[in-house]
């Protein structure tokens, strides 16, 4: 992409970058003027002063430096307020689009993105197109413009010096573009590299208490050496390429172009083509001329090389949200036609065939062995997936025909592994209901038996819970993640395994409460004990995908005898 395109890929639909842009330009064209103002005054000290001995001059040329110092100042200064503003009004706002806009992907398309890849883009690739209005538009386009005024000057000097002295431009821009273009290959392969590494670092830092547990540092440490062995090499080459690039435009501006102009207009001297006042003006103007081809150069390396980490932005920015409707479900029947699905990468169904019905108000368990299918079904009920073929309605309305809000709206599932995040216990739980009253907590609380263990908190329901919820037991961020799914107080509730890690005891209060809310909610439990499917009205059986038996436990029991061994086998035990 060219710096028009992505200047346009990265302000589209984002306001209030334009005025403070323009202003800065200004800023520069300020430190254009009183850049240009000393080589003025340079070439009046040499032809006036020191040749034609017009001392009394000397005076206006030292007021004038004093002058253009005072001016510059005052205009570098400005300026880099307003740029350093820029920034960072562009750096909340662009990582505010991209989390809008990772958050409004379908979920199909979102699950394509791991962890380190949508952390890097937010994080670190955002940064980089921040400094893109600065660095690579304002900063550019000041070096190119200073560049052709010098260019002009120089042939108002000389015109024979300097179109001799031009030829090594075009040579430095195509050895540098080329340069470029080797960074860039080296840089995409890199970043992909990184993004790895963060993901392995992000699972390590979520997970870090199982692999103390079971002794995985070692294996660990592993992983993180052969990351670093992979990443080595193609950093070492990336920063080569772009050094070779830097040190080349420096070297042909500070030795090569330098001993071809003293020995071009050295000749010229000699020859009486031109004389020594001319050959120190040209000189001096030709060294802040080539200075800024340099800078041409270092920023056309310095575009390639950032232009991975802007692609990345606005290949995020570029993707189409979730289109489809948000529309308001208002019945509670669940309706299940022919579901067909498989994960990608497998041959195999993951659910095959699969149909049920749950009416209003009626209590659905699904049993089956590891495996069988009952997950997946929970993931597509709520829209995290989408099925090969088949249909999910709720109350006459396909799911998928509407957006993840409809349906977040209308369902709350509550899992195994409860998200908690690395705040209060009472944030965790303001993020199902916002408005939320210190009453309607503790009520939730009680209600999902976790409110006498907040009571010996000594910051009591302000008690940050670290990290995925790190500081609690596996049952007490089940209770807590069950508070928030009575505090959503959805119409329809899943539960995933979510009483797993409970006791019997405890379990038993919860489905009594479950009970008392059950009225008029439509609710389906991951069954994981006993107690969880004798109160149900209807049972479902899964088997390799498929339904084997659905009906109550009275009348699977001792009757069905896929569902007798998995009862004798599994639910006995707990």
């Amino acid at each position: 992409m060219t710096r028009l395109d992505t200047f346009k890929a990265l302000t589209r639909d984002i306001d209030g970058i334009n005025k403070p842009l323009l202003a800065l330009g200004l800023f520069k064209l300020w430190n254009l003027i009183f850049g240009l103002v000393p080589l003025f005054l340079y070439s009046l000290l040499v032809n006036r002063v020191l040749v034609d001995k017009h001392m009394n001059e000397l005076w206006p040329v030292i007021a004038g430096y004093l002058a253009v110092f005072l001016f510059a100042t005052i205009g570098i200064a400005v300026s880099k307020r307003f740029s350093n503003r820029l920034i960072l009004k562009y750096d909340l706002r662009i990582k505010n689009k991209l989390l809008k806009k990772y958050i409004s992907l379908d979920n199909e398309v979102y699950s394509n993105y791991s962890i380190g890849d949508v952390k890097s883009r937010i994080e670190n690739d955002s940064a980089v197109a921040g400094k893109f209005f600065t660095t690579h538009i304002l900063d550019f386009i000041y070096a190119v413009v200073y560049a052709v005024a010098l260019a002009v000057i120089l042939l108002c000097y000389d015109w024979r010096i300097a179109l001799l002295s031009f030829i090594f431009v075009p040579v430095s821009l195509f050895t540098v573009n080329f340069l470029g273009a080797k960074t860039k290959k080296t840089g995409e392969e890199l970043w992909k590299l990184q993004i790895k590494y963060e993901s392995f670092l992000h699972s390590n830092f979520q997970n870090w208490k199982d692999i103390k547990t079971n002794n995985l540092e070692d294996a660990q440490l592993a992983e993180l050496n052969g990351h670093y062995k992979k990443i080595r090499p193609v950093w070492f080459l990336n920063q080569l390429y772009l050094h070779l690039g830097i040190t080349y435009s420096f070297f042909t501006k500070n030795f090569i172009t330098q001993l071809f102009i003293y020995f071009i207009g050295g000749l010229f001297v000699i020859k009486g083509y031109s004389e020594v006042s001319v050959l120190l003006v040209f000189i001096s103007f030709y060294g802040q001329f080539f200075g800024f081809i340099e800078n041409i150069s270092n920023s056309m390396m310095n575009f390639k090389n950032d232009s991975v980490n802007i692609g990345k932005v606005i290949g995020i920015l570029n993707l189409e949200a979730d289109k489809r409707p948000y529309r308001r479900i208002d019945g509670t029947d669940i309706n299940v036609e022919n579901l067909e699905f498989t994960y990608e990468g497998n041959v195999s169904f993951a659910l095959d065939g699969i149909s049920f019905s749950v009416r209003k108000g009626e209590h659905l368990a699904i049993v089956g062995e590891s495996g069988s299918g009952k997950s997946t079904i929970a993931k597509l009920l709520t829209g995290q997936i989408k099925p090969q073929e088949g249909t999910v309605s709720i109350g006459g309305i396909d799911i998928y025909s509407v957006n993840g809000e409809s349906v977040s709206d209308k369902v709350s599932i509550v899992v195994q592994e409860p998200v908690l995040f690395n705040m209060t216990i009472r944030d965790n739980l303001l993020l199902a209901k916002a408005d939320a009253t210190d009453d309607e907590l503790i009520e939730c609380c009680r209600r999902a038996s976790i409110y006498d263990f907040t009571q010996t908190l000594q910051n009591k329901m302000d008690t940050i819970i670290g990290e995925k919820g790190v500081k609690l037991s596996g049952g007490q961020k089940q209770r807590l993640s069950i508070a928030r799914a009575f505090l959503q107080d959805r119409d329809i509730i899943i539960f995933d395994e979510s009483t797993s890690a409970l006791d019997s005891e405890n379990e038993s209060d919860i489905i009594t409460e479950l009970k008392s809310l059950s009225s008029g909610k439509t609710m389906i439990s991951i069954a994981h004990r006993l107690s969880s499917i004798l109160d149900c009205d209807k049972v479902m059986v899964l088997k390799d995908g498929r339904v084997v038996a659905f009906d109550t436990h009275q009348n699977l029991c001792n009757r069905n005898e896929t569902y007798d061994l998995l009862f004798q086998s599994q639910y006995m035990a707990g």
